[in-house]
């Protein structure tokens, strides 16, 4: 019965769901991933490139590619994501990665959110485990320095988790600058955990 399931996952796995997106996701006119589609598999026309979006799908296809999927394929799809985090989403003044922007790169929210940067770390160092391409690695590195600088609570413990474009903590109640969350820690642990497995340095494991 396992081996059935397994199968069942694997056929799943690498001829519906990876094909589905290595066909449609790829951006070719203005970088990184369409992640909108309607029930059909066609564009939906959604505007919007969110660090989320654009981190998992960096991971999905790294992933794959470690795992020994695509023939080298999703690894260049995957560093396809990485150039378009880098050159469209990085913030040049303040570091850290937009939490929005639209399909042509133009800023439309431009928060840091560590929820975000959680999935950067982890695409990233996943990416660098993958290809071994130490681009991923480094602003991996970077973002870790920056949650490190700003968002430790250095009295309670944790993890602040939401920011201006400057990195200065967001009010209380709607604006969110007053709360830790489960998500957004347990994601820090992934993510921290895959850095210092592709890093090697004590302070990541230890963080």
């Amino acid at each position: 019965t396992l081996q059935h399931f397994r199968q069942e996952v694997y056929h799943h796995i690498t001829t519906e769901l990876l094909p589905f997106w290595e066909n449609r996701c790829l951006d070719t006119e203005n970088g990184g991933y369409i992640t909108h589609f309607d029930q059909y598999g066609n564009d939906s026309g959604e505007d919007e490139k969110s660090l989320i979006a654009q981190t998992r799908t960096v991971y999905t296809f790294a992933s794959a590619h470690r795992a020994g999927y695509g023939e080298g394929r999703f690894a260049e799809i995957a560093r396809h994501g990485v150039d378009f985090l880098i050159n469209r989403m990085w913030d040049q003044e303040h570091g850290g990665f937009y939490w929005l922007i639209n399909r042509k790169g133009d800023v439309v929210i431009d928060e840091k959110i560590v929820y975000g940067h959680s999935f950067a770390i982890y695409a990233l160092s996943e990416y660098t485990l993958a290809t071994g391409d130490p681009t991923g690695l480094d602003y991996a590195q970077r973002v870790f320095d920056l949650l490190q600088k700003y968002a430790v609570d250095t009295h309670f413990g944790g993890y602040f988790e939401m920011f201006h474009r400057n990195w200065t903590l967001k009010g209380p109640a709607a604006a969110g600058g007053d709360r830790k969350t489960l998500d957004a820690h347990i994601h820090l642990m992934e993510a921290f955990t895959t850095l210092y497995e592709a890093s090697g340095q004590e302070v990541h494991r230890r963080k």
